[in-house]
């Protein structure tokens, strides 16, 4: 994506970060319904929705500069991508480890912040609805983008996975065998999202669908 004059840049850990307008207009529209509680509620979903994705990212970024892969990091309206260039040691168990730290950081911030209503420290706040809002969706978001990330869905993370993963039993075949498996599971997900009217994942996974189906097409 072409940078333009409407993005947020700056750097985190040394690590280059862009963050397109389109990612502030989908963290509005996917958490609008919020706004009836007041406007400070929709303010503090996308902080949140900001903050979670950009952890998220930060896992796979901090993974690959471990690995001394120069990581930068864009966060757009379908989410967020971790973008690094592969070193002459690169290898299938490097790819996983760093597609599992994109959800792990996730999981990891979401556990901190239960522990620390667990431990009493948000007792300050004791009947504030917008520090129980904040609470309930910072572990909602960061567990659920997590798990959505680990289904076996190209470019998702546990569509790499599970790339990384069939390329090893068969070199020849691997890449074939993932993107028939994230085909099927892509409108698995888009059917049920769509039937619960979930219409953010439905569209998501619909495309993710038809991308997976164009690969098909195109390579094999």
């Amino acid at each position: 994506m072409q940078p333009t004059p409407y993005d947020l840049t700056f750097s985190m850990f040394g690590i280059p970060v862009r963050v397109i307008a389109w990612f502030w207009l989908t963290a509005v529209i996917l958490g609008f319904s919020s706004i009836e509680l007041g406007p400070e509620f929709l303010l503090a979903w996308v902080a949140i929705v900001f903050v979670s994705i950009l952890v998220h990212e930060l896992g796979h970024a901090l993974m690959a500069a471990a690995f001394g892969y120069p990581p930068r990091i864009l966060l757009y309206h379908f989410g967020g991508l971790a973008m690094y260039t592969p070193g002459y040691n690169y290898s299938q168990l490097r790819s996983i480890l760093i597609s599992l730290a994109g959800p792990g950081a996730g999981f990891l911030l979401a556990g901190l912040i239960y522990l620390l209503v667990r431990s009493g420290t948000f007792q300050f706040a004791n009947g504030c609805l917008l520090m129980g809002f904040i609470v309930l969706q910072a572990i909602h978001v960061n567990l659920w983008w997590g798990l959505i990330n680990l289904l076996p869905v190209l470019p998702l993370d546990g569509g790499n996975i599970c790339r990384d993963v069939c390329t090893s039993i068969n070199p020849r075949q691997g890449e074939r065998w993932a993107t028939i498996i994230a085909l099927i599971t892509a409108i698995g997900v888009a059917a049920y999202a769509f039937q619960a009217k979930e219409t953010y994942i439905a569209i998501l996974f619909g495309f993710m669908a038809y991308q997976n189906y164009e690969m098909l097409q195109r390579r094999y």
